[in-house]
C-alpha cells in the first residue's frame, strides 16, 4: 500500500526565498483600468493628480508629460510609470496613439516614489504591449477582459522588474502584521500605546523602532495611510464624504476635511470633482 507524503516546506536549501520580500510590499497590483486609443486628440490636462499609479505607452511619438518642469517624451521605445499622488501635465500637441493602465500597488510599500520612472521597451515588453493593444481592438467580451487583465498584470510585473530603484526592504514580521492591520481597519484606534502593545514593546522603544523601519512616526504613518485610502475612495467610489470620513477613522466630516486639505492642498469635495472632470487617461 502506497503512502502519500505531505511536503510542507515552501522553500528549499538552493532556491531564493522571496516570501519575506513579497510580504514587505510591492508584491502585487490592483488593476483599475486599462485602455487604448489609436487616435486620441486634445490630450492636454494640467495638474493631473490621482491616488493611483499610471502606466503609459505611446506607439507613436509626438506627445509627452511634464513633471516639475521636466519634459518626458512618450515614445514607442519606452514606457513611463507615474507613481500615485504625483502631479504632472499631459501634453498632446498632436493626435496620439495611447495605451494606459491605472493601478494601485501594495499599500504598505516602504518606498514612496515621487517622480515618473522611464523604462526602455525590450522584446518582452514589446510582445506584451502588442498583445494588449490587439485585445483592445478586438470584440468586447468577458473572455477578452479576462485576457486583458492578465496581459496588464504581466506588463506591470515586467516593467517593475526593470526598475533600478529599491522599492521595498525586508520588514520585521511583527511590523508587517501591524501595517496590514492599519490598512485593513483604518477606523480602529491606533494611538502609540495601542500599537506598542500589539508588538509587545514600550511606547518610546516602539516609536524608535517604527521610525527606523518606515521613516515616519506611527502617528504620521497612520494619518498618511488614512488620507491615501480616502483619496482612493473619493476617486474610485461613489461613497459620500461623510461615509469616507467614518470608514477611515475620522470622527466627523469637518475634521476629515481639515486634515485632508492640510495634506492634499484642497478639500475632499474639490479633489473628487477634479478626478471626475480631469480623467487624464
Amino acid at each position: 500500500m502506497s503512502t502519500r507524503r505531505r511536503y510542507l516546506n515552501f522553500t528549499t536549501p538552493v532556491g531564493v526565498n522571496l516570501a519575506a520580500l513579497a510580504q514587505s510590499g510591492f508584491a502585487s497590483f490592483l488593476i483599475h483600468e486599462t485602455g487604448f486609443r489609436p487616435a486620441l486628440d486634445g490630450w492636454n490636462h494640467e495638474g493631473v493628480d490621482s491616488p493611483f499609479w499610471r502606466f503609459y505607452h505611446n506607439p507613436k511619438p509626438g506627445c509627452f508629460i511634464r513633471h516639475q518642469g521636466h519634459k518626458i517624451p512618450l515614445t514607442p521605445g519606452q514606457v513611463v510609470l507615474i507613481p500615485a499622488n504625483t502631479v504632472f501635465d499631459c501634453c498632446g500637441p498632436v493626435p496620439t496613439s495611447h495605451f494606459w493602465i491605472h493601478f494601485t500597488v501594495t499599500r504598505h510599500s516602504h518606498t514612496e516614489l515621487v517622480a515618473p520612472l522611464v523604462i526602455a521597451v525590450d522584446d518582452a515588453l514589446q510582445a506584451l504591449l502588442k498583445d494588449g493593444i490587439a485585445l483592445h481592438q478586438g470584440a468586447a467580451s468577458d473572455l477578452r477582459d479576462q485576457r486583458l487583465y492578465h496581459v496588464a498584470a504581466a506588463l506591470l510585473h515586467v516593467a517593475f522588474s526593470r526598475v533600478d530603484v529599491e522599492l521595498s526592504h525586508r520588514l520585521p514580521e511583527p511590523l508587517i502584521a501591524l501595517l496590514a492591520a492599519i490598512h485593513s481597519a483604518p477606523h480602529d484606534e491606533f494611538a502609540n500605546a495601542v500599537l506598542a502593545r500589539r508588538v509587545g514593546m514600550g511606547v518610546e522603544k516602539f516609536i524608535r523602532w517604527f521610525r527606523e523601519h518606515t521613516g515616519q512616526t506611527p502617528a504620521a504613518y497612520v494619518a498618511a495611510a488614512r488620507i491615501r485610502l480616502a483619496r482612493e475612495a473619493l476617486a474610485l467610489t461613489d461613497k459620500s464624504i461623510d461615509q469616507i470620513a467614518s470608514t477611515f477613522g475620522f470622527p466627523n466630516r469637518h475634521y476629515f476635511s481639515r486634515v485632508f486639505t492640510r495634506q492634499v492642498g484642497c478639500g475632499p469635495a474639490e479633489f473628487r470633482a477634479r478626478q471626475h472632470v480631469r480623467k487624464g487617461l
